[in-house]
């Protein structure tokens, strides 16, 4: 095999190879981590996006709303929803139907819901700790096998007792493509890393004005029975 990159790997040291692996797998699991958390945010973007429109346009009925085309569980403001609407379901139950919330149960409400969105964004926030970590170690481990490399050379160089091709090219080799693979590995995790922080915070931002317009709803629309107070289940869940 001709492939420049293969050569320089079969021709490095047991402990460049050592790294190259582990940078490998990393890079492995950090595009795993890239596109998974990609498409997950584009996709609760989109749906829940959509679900809050349907909710401001909507003049009756707000507490009856289904998650729509998409599945329940991958809408997030559709769990903040539902568990506000559960809220109000309970109050109704104890209570008059035609009485309004107090401001007392108002901000248990709220409490409630806000404590449902962490939950929400945490779940969002998975696995990017092990992004800012290989953005972080990639660049380590290549200086680490850099330095092992220019090691490597200047042993070469004394066993031949000039600084040849074939006394430095070993260790040149394995301290360059190693300091390429830890870039490799760094570049995307740290871009990438910084973009879903940022699209987490926007999409934070956007549940918490969610959670202060279902409030003002329940302040301002009278409730209905505790019966009309329909909350779709999610799956794996019993109706």
């Amino acid at each position: 095999m001709n492939n420049p990159l293969w050569q320089s790997f079969r021709e490095t040291g047991l402990v460049g190879q050592s790294i190259l692996i582990i940078l490998f797998i990393a890079s492995i699991a950090v595009w795993t981590i890239i596109v998974h958390k990609f498409i997950l945010l584009r996709q609760i973007r989109r749906t829940g996006y959509s679900f809050m429109n349907r909710f401001r346009r909507l003049k009756k009925g707000l507490f009856s709303l289904s998650p729509g085309s998409h599945a329940a569980e991958t809408n997030p403001v559709y769990s903040v929803y539902r568990k506000g609407c559960r809220e109000c379901s309970a109050y109704l139950e104890q209570n008059n139907p035609g009485r309004r919330p107090s401001p007392a149960r108002l901000e248990k409400i709220q409490k409630s819901l806000r404590r449902e969105a962490g939950e929400q964004i945490l779940q969002l926030e998975q696995n990017l700790i092990f992004l800012a970590t290989a953005a972080a170690a990639g660049p380590l481990l290549g200086i680490l096998g850099t330095i092992w490399g220019v090691l490597v050379a200047f042993r070469g160089m004394g066993r031949y007792g000039a600084a040849t091709i074939d006394a430095v090219a070993p260790g040149i080799s394995e301290a360059l493509i190693t300091t390429v693979a830890g870039l490799v590995v760094a570049i995307p995790a740290l871009i990438f890393y910084n973009y879903f922080n940022h699209a987490i915070g926007n999409f934070s931002h956007r549940l918490d004005n969610f959670i202060s317009d279902f409030i003002a709803a329940v302040k301002a629309e009278r409730p209905a029975p505790a019966s009309t107070v329909k909350v779709t289940p999610m799956k794996g869940e019993n109706k």
